[in-house]
């Protein structure tokens, strides 16, 4: 088990099917730590999903804060600690960082199912963060 467990979201459903599986792979007296970041990327750089391009940054940030605070739910529900943060940049890069910043044992984090992922294997983000990060990172399919 985990002391100190990471979710990422975007507010995608990938994103809550990992809730269950960090809730069970953290210590009862451990503490997960919920992240969600604010997309902040050049729109070349941009995972080409339809309408992100123009998504408003405020419209964006109480979709996220909306997410953090259901994953939150269910993780106090289930008897955890749980502390909550939205950052602004690059997804990747943000997971990565305050992962290490919090000392993070593990980041779990949902995959995208393959009708979704349009040619990625697991999505670019949670590719990047596999590739990236210092600890272990779990991948949760999502449900089709």
């Amino acid at each position: 088990m985990y002391g100190t467990t990471l979710i990422p979201t975007g507010g995608s459903d990938a994103a809550f099917a990992a809730v269950d599986d960090a809730v069970e792979v953290t210590a009862p007296d451990g503490t997960v730590h919920v992240l969600g970041v604010v997309e902040d990327l050049p729109t070349y750089e941009r995972s080409g999903a339809p309408g992100r391009a123009d998504n408003d940054g405020e419209e964006q940030r109480l979709r996220l804060e909306a997410a953090v605070g259901r994953i939150e739910t269910e993780v106090t529900a289930a008897g955890l600690d749980c502390e909550t943060r939205i950052a602004e940049g690059v997804p990747s890069r943000e997971i990565v960082t305050f992962a290490d910043e919090v000392g993070a044992d593990a980041i779990v984090m949902g995959t995208r199912s393959a009708a979704d992922a349009a040619g990625d294997l697991l999505g670019s983000t949670t590719e990047r963060v596999l590739r990236d990060a210092s600890t272990t990172v779990v991948s949760v399919p999502a449900t089709a």
